[in-house]
Formats: structure tokens, sequence, C-alpha cells
């Protein structure tokens, strides 16, 4: 009898981690991977400049715009961006949610630098706005990837009266790594939404904070060899290869688990046994 209550509770626990091996490893090939976005009030914003000898934005077609910054040491480009841009700034007035939105502008200002051999950065300048982002390579140079985007916002703009702040701009940020992708390769993704956080010492306004969302984004910078994209890396694939990662590496962890337990389990009851034998005999 006491062999038998013994048995019941390892019995139970292989059942259940069974259980969760099927559930953890279940992987729906339609399920989706983001939220979906809140709708957008989009409010135009004429550019500030055409651009400069060393760079200059194309035409837009369909609301997608390509920016493109070249090299002068070189003479050919070196940082190339095609996008549908907005840039979202969410704010507290009077105990009030308030939202202020802006188009980024085909005509938009474009500079930056690109001498660098592992760092670089694009600047695009309209009315009231400024974004920087700034790239950089992994430490053995296989990978680029966005190392910082900072957008800063006049407190000017009609939208934005009556926020109180300590400085003459409205600063925000994302610090962290986003999409590493082999050099030599380019970005490829339909929507890519990238938060914007304050900074404390910047003594910003409590509630403040943004967004930078990139429809229909290709992106390359560190560019040598060609003046047009190289062949794009998806960001739907690198999804899929996270998606398809995490079930695995789970499912496998609780396998090893389960099979350590069984073990355990098996060499229990043979010393068990063996005892109870041992015993009988005498």
């Amino acid at each position: 009898m006491a062999t038998s209550i013994l048995v019941n509770p390892f019995m139970n626990l292989i059942v259940y981690s069974s259980l969760a091996i099927t559930v953890f490893a279940i992987h729906l090939p339609n399920q989706p991977t983001d939220p979906p976005h809140k709708p957008r009030l989009i409010i135009p914003t004429t550019a500030a400049s055409s651009g400069t000898a060393t760079a200059a934005a194309s035409e837009a077609k369909d609301g997608v715009a390509t920016y493109r910054l070249n090299n002068n040491n070189i003479g050919t480009t070196c940082i190339l961006m095609r996008t549908d841009a907005v840039v979202e700034v969410n704010f507290r007035l009077h105990n009030l949610e308030e939202q202020a939105d802006s188009f980024i502008p085909e005509k938009a200002l474009v500079e930056g630098t690109c001498t660098g051999e592992d760092t670089s950065n694009l600047r695009l300048s309209w009315t009231g706005y400024s974004l920087v982002i700034n790239f950089a390579k992994t430490p053995g140079g296989e990978l680029w990837y966005i190392d910082k985007v900072t957008l800063t916002v006049s407190p000017d703009l009609p939208q934005l009266k009556g926020i109180k702040i300590h400085d003459n701009a409205i600063k925000l940020y994302h610090k962290t790594m986003l999409i590493p992708t082999p050099v030599g390769k380019s970005y490829s993704c339909a929507e890519l939404d990238i938060p914007l956080e304050t900074d404390k010492d910047d003594r910003p306004p409590p509630g403040l904070r943004g967004s930078l969302l990139l429809r229909a984004l290709q992106l390359q910078p560190f560019m040598y060899k060609s003046d047009n994209f190289e062949a794009a890396i998806e960001c739907k694939a690198m999804r899929e290869y996270r998606d398809e990662t995490a079930p695995l590496a789970v499912g496998s962890t609780l396998a090893i688990f389960v099979l350590m337990t069984i073990s355990g389990y098996a060499i229990y009851r043979h010393f068990k046994v063996k005892n109870v034998q041992y015993n009988t005999m005498e």
C-alpha cells in the first residue's frame, strides 16, 4: 500500500509534464506575432527644406519616399532608406492625454555622417522636427543594427502648445539594439513600430512618450558597392524564426525534465523493490 501511494505522485507529475510539452510545442502559423496598431490621426507637416548637395529625398509614390545620404569621399550612396513614416508624440495636458502626429515628408532635409567604418547616422529634418537614426556594427563586423533613435520636437508647434519643459526642445529616445542585419544586406519590413521614451536627465514632464512608425520600410547603411539596395532580409522571416525557436526550446527543456523524472523514478523503484525483496527474504 505504501508503494502504491508513492507511485501516484510520480505518475501525476509525468502526465502533467507531458501535457505541458504538448501545449508549449503547438505553433499556429496564422497566429499574429504583434498586437494590432491603434488608428492614428495624421497631421501633415510642410517640409522645411528640399535637401543638400550630399543628400536627396526622392518623390513619394503611394506615400513611400526614398531618403539617400551620399559619401562625398567616395561619391556613392552610404545610407539608403525607403519608407512611409510617421512620428507620434503623446503627452499629458490639463490631466488629459493628448497626441500629436506628423508625416516625415518626402522633401525632408537629409543629412548625416558615414565616414566611420563601424558607425554612421542619418538625420531627417522638417518643420519643428528632427529625427536621428544611429547605426553601428557588431564587434566582429558581421551585422549592422540601429544603435539609437533620437526624436527632437519643438514645443512651439501649435499642437504641442502648453507642454512645460526644462529645455528648448522635446526629446525622445530609443536606446536598445534594433533589427540586426548582415552587413551587405538591406532590411525590409511592412511595418516597424519603434517606441520612444524620455531620458530622466532631460527632466521631462510626466506622461511624455512617443513612437516612430516606419511602414513599407527598406533600409541599408554601410553601403559601398552599389547605389541601390542589396538583397533584403525580411522581418517576417525573422519573426517566424523566433516563433519556431521559442516553443522548441521550451518543449525540449520540459522533455529533458520528464526524462530525468522518469529515470529518477525508475532508479527509486529499482532500489525500493530490491530492498523489499531483501527484507522479505530475511
